[in-house]
């Protein structure tokens, strides 16, 4: 094969690539484009089939190019008028990236079916180019990276080809070959010593990459860039559970002895959740409590108390957290926990609205802190301080608009189905008032708990739902929380506590979610640890109690999620082996690629030098350096050795027949057909260029062209240098009047 097809193949596949690169990018934005992909590659396959033997004139390319721009004016004006659309409820420049791709695809068809000179091999690439930069702004995962790797290496042969055929023009069959190894050799280098700068100099620790959620969700998020301090439901894969330990307790009751019998389903506040928008969960309050000295005492909570050591990293779990109840105290000691040796004089945890939260704690250093529980004989319920009816009461209730209907009539619905069971607990007045219509339906506060309980039955219980640690989505158009309750019917925790949450909301009743730990493992003598694959998330729902007018409240803290079924352990299949697979992969490109900074830097430095194979890896790692080392000082070597030894053209230099003939298949449509020798080739040329009045000029040029090949090719005589330039400008004169 030719340089030229050469050429020409590589500069196809590479724009092949970027447009499936962006198309895949698109799909979660316009999950239509994706039956975009055939068609696109067909078309450019097409477009490489008919180059030089058909193009589309000059005046159709610009009326399709006319069109393009009135469809996508139109669409624009459409989208803005319209109240529901992205376009109108996010700034425009946001907006307008992801319908960006489908217009630079029609861009680049127009551009490939018009007839091109040698600049438009660069226009061509820099459309590629930008479909490459505008799918990495819309994506972020492991096969568009993999998509991107492979147009990166399309990239530079198709680059490197090019040069080399703007340098030096044609050569021999071998020397195509040697260019490949010469173009993989380089691009392995590059790719080799990227890898190891990327794993050397982490990026800023920061949010994740979500380009999707970046631009769906539109709510503010006033909360740390931890992503503990938050629950994403439009979140797709896989749950992986990890037994590191995030926690280390240790447990003395009231006179300072060992206290062994904490629950096993113990739980471990970390942070509270009370605004939901677009799938996510955030703490919509800020931070308070900077620049603030710790105090130095613990209230005292009572007879049964105890005390709780922690000692924690807070990347680990996310932050820092407490184990419930959690119970205030007076004024002087407000707080139930008090920072110990190490911690200086900043504090950890702050009061908003009764509720101890953690202030976000970055870094690696350990963190110890104590913390004083009281004695309850039911630890799901405790006093709720600083709640007054006002603005943080009616927060607890905020639905957002696109829930409103739907999911406060799936609600009563279900309550009036669960009031015909023959053993519902739900009270007399709850009944009456399901009698009515569903607009007029009000709860009486007292009968909060009741309705609050039998939700919570219900999803736990009633074997309509199952615990799973995928993350599935049916239907994208509808909220995450209706698609679980409607559609998928399974899941984890976050799925079951942002259902109950929401359901109780949409009856008035006011909640919020919790995240944090449930569980604890006993190492003996009062010591016991919590490992990261206890993560929970539950339900806190307010209650009231006394006189309307001066009321008392209580959180009730209620779970929904359904056991663990042994179904669910299934036995070995390709299937699965291959989703296992996949979502590994998309675990490790995440930790590794996407969200690589700092912390992980260090989390991977620490598990290899913990690990048994470290020398092994070392030594590895000696021998590749070594390597790597001799390889560069061999292309110095040889670079110095060319620059002292003078240029010698090779006997057997053909390139000016290859040349002749790149420039008839190029530009009169001849090829040289199977068994056709090159004399006859150059009287057929001959007699071609006799019948066309305007390369009646060069008619002798194909039979010299074939004579000096043959005498060059088997008689070994190369050309002089007067001849070679004779000849190069013959050839170039035949150019121009072949373009012409």
């Amino acid at each position: 094969m030719s340089l030229d097809r050469w050429l020409r193949l590589s500069s196809y596949g590479t724009l092949a690539l970027s447009c499936a690169a962006l198309i895949f990018a698109e799909a979660p934005f316009l999950p239509d484009l994706e039956f975009c992909l055939a068609p696109m590659l067909g078309l450019l396959l097409t477009a490489w089939w008919l180059e030089g033997r058909w193009s589309l004139p000059a005046w159709g390319a610009n009326v399709l190019g006319l069109l393009i721009a009135i469809g996508g004016a139109s669409w624009l004006v459409t989208q803005l008028t319209d109240d529901q659309s992205l376009l109108s409820r996010v700034p425009l420049h946001l907006a307008m990236l992801p319908y960006m791709g489908p217009l630079v695809m029609a861009a680049l068809l127009v551009k490939v079916f018009r007839p091109r000179d040698e600049g438009d091999f660069w226009r061509l690439q820099g459309l590629g180019l930008m479909q490459i930069g505008l799918g990495c702004v819309l994506e972020g995962g492991p096969v568009f990276g993999v998509l991107l790797a492979l147009y990166f290496v399309s990239a530079i042969f198709c680059l490197t080809l090019h040069q080399r055929r703007s340098a030096v023009g044609e050569r021999s069959p071998t020397a195509r070959w040697r260019l490949a190894l010469f173009t993989l050799r380089w691009t392995v280098g590059i790719a080799v010593l990227t890898l190891i700068v990327f794993l050397l100099t982490p990026r800023r620790d920061s949010g994740a990459w979500e380009p999707l959620n970046d631009l769906r969700n539109l709510a503010p998020r006033i909360v740390g860039e931890n992503p503990a301090e938050e629950i994403n439901l439009n979140d797709t894969g896989r749950v992986e559970l990890d037994d590191e330990i995030v926690l280390r307790i240790a447990a003395v009751d009231a006179l300072g002895r060992p206290k062994r019998d904490l629950p096993a389903d113990q739980r471990w506040r970390g942070f509270v959740l009370d605004w939901y928008e677009n799938g996510r969960w955030t703490m919509m309050q800020p931070f308070f409590g900077y620049g603030r000295r710790d105090q130095a005492d613990l209230p005292d909570l009572g007879e049964g108390q105890f005390y709780l050591t922690f000692t924690v990293q807070p990347r680990q779990p996310g932050n820092l957290v407490l184990a419930e109840p959690i119970e205030l105290g007076p004024p002087i000691a407000r707080l139930p926990v008090v920072g110990l040796a190490g911690t200086g004089q900043r504090r950890l945890f702050h009061e908003f609205v009764g509720s101890v939260l953690p202030l976000p704690t970055r870094g690696r250093r350990e963190v110890r802190y104590r913390q004083v529980v009281p004695h309850r004989d039911d630890p799901a319920r405790a006093t709720a301080h600083g709640i007054r009816s006002g603005s943080y009461l009616e927060r607890l209730t905020i639905l957002p608009r696109s829930l409103v209907p739907t999911l406060h009539d799936w609600t009563i619905d279900l309550l009036r189905r669960l009031t015909r069971q023959p053993h519902s607990r739900l009270p007399p007045r709850v009944r009456a008032a399901l009698e009515g219509p569903s607009g007029t339906f009000l709860l009486d506060p007292d009968d909060f708990e009741a309705v609050a309980r039998a939700l919570d039955d219900y999803l736990a219980f009633s074997g309509e739902y199952t615990y799973t640690l995928e993350m599935v989505r049916v239907d994208w158009s509808l909220d995450p929380v209706l698609d679980f309750l409607i559609n998928v019917r399974q899941g984890h925790c976050e799925r079951y506590a942002t259902a109950l949450a929401l359901m109780l909301r949409s009856v008035g009743i006011p909640a919020r979610i919790v995240k944090g730990f449930r569980g604890v493992e006993s190492e003996g003598e009062g010591n016991y640890v919590v490992r990261r694959r206890r993560a929970h998330a539950w339900v806190e729902v307010l209650l009231a109690h006394g006189s309307p007018r001066a009321p008392s409240f209580e959180w009730l803290s209620l779970d929904p999620t359904p056991a663990e079924s042994g179904a669910s352990q299934s036995a070995f299949s390709l299937s699965h082996f291959w989703e296992d697979t996949q979502r590994f992969c998309l675990e490790w490109w995440r930790t590794r690629i996407v969200d690589y900074n700092a912390e992980e830097q260090a989390d991977l430095w620490d598990s290899l030098k913990t690990s048994r194979r470290w020398a092994t890896l070392v030594k590895i790692g000696l021998v590749a350096a070594a390597a790597l080392a001799s390889f560069v000082l061999r292309l110095i070597v040889r670079r110095l050795l060319r620059r002292r030894s003078p240029a010698v053209r090779p006997a057997d230099d053909t390139s000016f027949y290859l040349r002749f003939v790149r420039l008839l298949e190029r530009y009169a449509s001849m090829r040289p057909s199977p068994g056709q020798t090159p004399r006859e080739y150059g009287a057929a040329a001959q007699d071609i260029f006799q019948k066309r009045s305007e390369l009646s000029s060069f008619a002798r040029l194909p039979t010299r062209v074939v004579d000096l090949f043959y005498r060059v090719r088997f008689g070994g005589q190369r050309l002089s240098e007067e001849e070679q330039r004779a000849l190069d400008a013959e050839l170039d004169h035949l150019a121009q009047a072949l373009q012409s």
